[in-house]
């Protein structure tokens, strides 16, 4: 006696081709998905870079509180103070901002962090603090064209802090002096 199979579970059984059509559409939304998944991604990363430069800015500006209203002097970000400083006083990010709340991994930029020749692995940080402002007042900084002459500078247009590289898609995560973070 041959049994005759339901028609409640023919109904819910999947042919091979349903599963095949199946599977073809979600591999094409993935390939339509996974360029802007990726973009999405990278800019997550700039976003990240930028709030690890805004936690530098705010270090900055703490330091500077207690420190006459200027800005420290800073070695780039070297492991050691570099002894071209005349008054020795120049230390690294983490020795300058460290008391303010920074740490390693406050200098690590997530897309600097995959690069080969690494910046954060070869100079302890992923970003460059601009020396022509070591200290500077923080409100009113000068740009010295000679030993004696100088130039005001308004303290937004003052760029602190960049990324090494420009590895945000060839542009920079830049730190200005008032605090806030552009992408150049």
């Amino acid at each position: 006696m041959k049994r005759r199979r339901s028609l409640r579970s023919r109904v819910l059984a999947f042919t091979l081709v349903e599963m095949l059509v199946v599977l073809a559409i979600i591999g094409l939304m993935g390939a339509l998905f996974l360029p802007s998944m990726k973009s999405a991604i990278m800019r997550a990363q700039s976003v990240k870079c930028s709030a690890n430069l805004h936690a530098i800015g705010v270090a900055a500006s703490l330091s500077a509180t207690d420190h006459n209203n200027t800005y420290p002097e800073i070695d780039q970000a070297g492991d050691q103070a570099d002894p071209i400083y005349s008054d020795g006083n120049a230390t690294n990010l983490i020795g300058a901002f460290g008391p303010y709340g920074i740490t390693s991994n406050s200098l690590q930029c997530p897309v600097d962090m995959t690069l080969a020749p690494s910046s954060f692995k070869s100079y302890g940080s992923s970003y460059e603090w601009d020396p022509v402002f070591d200290n500077e007042p923080v409100n009113e900084p000068v740009i010295y064209i000679s030993p004696t002459t100088g130039i005001p500078v308004n303290s937004a247009r003052v760029r602190l802090a960049m990324d090494f590289n420009g590895i945000h898609q060839s542009r920079h995560n830049v730190l200005y002096g008032d605090g806030h973070v552009r992408y150049h």
